[in-house]
């Protein structure tokens, strides 16, 4: 952070190239492909444009994914955006297959990861929007959850909670197959 704050491009691309992946699915997690492609370079230029309000008083992660959360959290609150349609699109059908398909041997695999993709974003859909912001960041971010705890506001056993609560949630989804 300290190159970052003397205007060093490398370490910016270090830092980018560190986050960009897991900012961005954190994002399409909770919004369309697209708008999470405009969120992810609206919290980049924050993290460029406000890197000197950066004081070393907690972990360069947790900075960047409040950054994270509260752009998105603009965005949900824009005049714009339409409640109704803030989680419409998880994921397109091609979203990170690329990747899927390179460490899959065959194709019944490859069709059954697209099928267990589609069920949890079915699941997760049925999660209250303050849980499924909370799960995104548990699976998305690496942050602990005390860490996410000092992000949203809420306490380290109501964060916990929320985690189980969400976990028996998505096994009983599951179990009924997803909505697939």
């Amino acid at each position: 952070m300290k190159l970052i704050q003397a205007n060093d491009n490398n370490a910016f691309e270090i830092l980018y190239s560190r986050y960009r992946i897991p900012v961005h699915s954190y994002l399409s997690g909770l919004v369309n492909s697209s708008t999470a492609e405009e969120l992810l370079q609206e919290t980049f230029i924050k993290v460029v444009t406000k890197n000197s309000t950066f004081k070393f008083e907690s972990k360069v992660k947790t900075w960047i994914w409040t950054i994270a959360k509260n752009t998105l959290h603009d965005y949900w609150r824009s005049v714009d955006h339409r409640i109704s349609n803030s989680f419409e699109s998880l994921h397109s059908e091609e979203t990170g297959e690329e990747l899927y398909a390179s460490a899959l041997d065959s194709q019944e695999e490859i069709f059954l990861s697209k099928v267990t993709k589609k069920q949890l974003e079915a699941c997760i859909k049925e999660l209250p929007e303050d849980q499924r912001e909370i799960v995104f960041l548990h699976i998305q971010s690496e942050l602990s959850n005390q860490e996410i705890s000092e992000l949203t506001g809420a306490g380290i056993g109501a964060i916990k909670s929320i985690l189980f609560r969400c976990k028996e949630k998505l096994t009983a989804c599951f179990k009924r197959g997803g909505h697939l």
